[in-house]
């Protein structure tokens, strides 16, 4: 009986779990590592795109230069077979910080060659019921695309606040759209909101320059016949007109906000950002946190950001209570846009007969 029992001794369940967890640790570690080389990897392709967009050679082409030389040392130290993981990984962050800390500390500045589109930097005073908006755009264009540009001062009283208007130009389709706020003042006017890339003298604009610090963040003021004449005339962009339903006193906040953002970004320039600091998510910041929409993924591919803000029922909808599409088609005001080009009245022309504005 001893020796029968002996026999069935390595056979007891008992030792089973020892090898349920071997075999648990071993696929723990394995993923564990695989997760490190899935940050490393993605680390240092975002390395890449620093040393080439913000890197400190005269030009991109002897930036990418130095980002792939920078890549491929990396690559020979990490994968070297004659030094343990551990120190691999220690001459990887290395490698690493060589590029993050003094990309931390590259700085916005107000102070460079910018295109003429954003030359001057926009301020305000705010006195009592007078708001005046210093380097206010107001370019004028002739029908063949000539620019006549002017940045003058303007002032509106709060107390003639109408409402809020939101024109989408759908100039990327259903994938990218740029929005613009129009204050209707009443007999003051319309001052239109534009949150913009500020662009130097041979910069364009560029999504993965966005996702770094190749552009400064701009709130830029301006006209109507400037800022929406030029992607409806000029460039020839899609743009739709919406009435808000937001009231004076929201929208009032909504504009004093943006008036403080204005000044501080004068006296403390930030870097636009396509994810953080973009047009759509800066100008999402404007709106009173009680009336702030939910996250949605419209909010970044912002194509069909108009049809977020009917879902939220911000948009007047018109007399008929159109539906969204009817709706998006009767508001492209490009037509009128054109057919108004030079007339004085021309942000009542783009507005007539548009659903909301009945």
């Amino acid at each position: 009986m001893p020796a029968h029992s002996s026999s069935r001794h390595p056979r007891s369940p008992k030792h089973l779990p020892k090898k349920k967890k071997s075999r648990f640790s071993r696929v723990l570690r394995r993923c564990r590592l695989l997760a490190i080389v899935s940050l490393m990897v993605l680390a240092s392709l975002w390395a890449v795109g620093a040393i080439s967009i913000d890197g400190p050679m005269a030009t991109t082409n002897r930036n990418l230069g130095l980002a792939i030389v920078w890549f491929v040392l990396t690559s020979a130290v990490t994968i070297f077979p004659e030094t343990t993981r551990k120190k691999r990984f220690l001459l990887w962050l290395s490698a690493l910080a060589l590029v993050v800390i003094p990309w931390s500390l590259i700085e916005p500045s107000n102070d460079r060659e910018w295109k003429p589109d954003w030359r001057e930097t926009g301020w305000a005073e705010i006195n009592g019921d007078a708001v005046t908006l210093h380097n206010f755009r107001n370019f004028d264009y002739t029908q063949r695309g000539g620019v006549l540009q002017n940045w003058e001062t303007r002032t509106v009283h709060l107390s003639k606040i109408q409402g809020l208007d939101y024109f989408h130009d759908a100039f990327g389709g259903d994938l990218m759209a740029h929005p613009l706020l129009s204050f209707d003042f009443g007999e003051d006017g319309h001052v239109v909101l534009s949150v913009e890339t500020r662009r130097e003298v041979g910069e364009s604009y560029s999504e993965i320059g966005g996702l770094y610090k190749m552009f400064e963040l701009q709130y830029l003021f301006g006209d109507e016949k400037d800022l929406i004449r030029v992607r409806t005339n000029i460039r020839g962009e899609p743009v739709h007109l919406y009435r808000s339903k937001f009231g004076k006193e929201v929208v009032t906040q909504m504009f004093l906000e943006s008036v403080n953002t204005l000044n501080a970004l004068k006296e403390r320039p930030r870097w636009y950002n396509v994810v953080t600091a973009n047009c759509t998510t800066s100008l999402r910041a404007q709106t009173p946190a009680e009336r702030r929409a939910r996250f949605d993924y419209r909010l970044l591919v912002n194509g069909r950001l108009d049809e977020l803000l009917y879902e939220r029922d911000v948009l007047h909808r018109g007399s008929e209570s159109l539906d969204f599409d009817t709706l998006r088609q009767r508001s492209l005001i490009n037509a009128a846009a054109q057919a108004a080009h030079d007339a004085s009245d021309f942000s009542r022309r783009i507005r007539e007969d548009r659903p909301g504005f009945e």
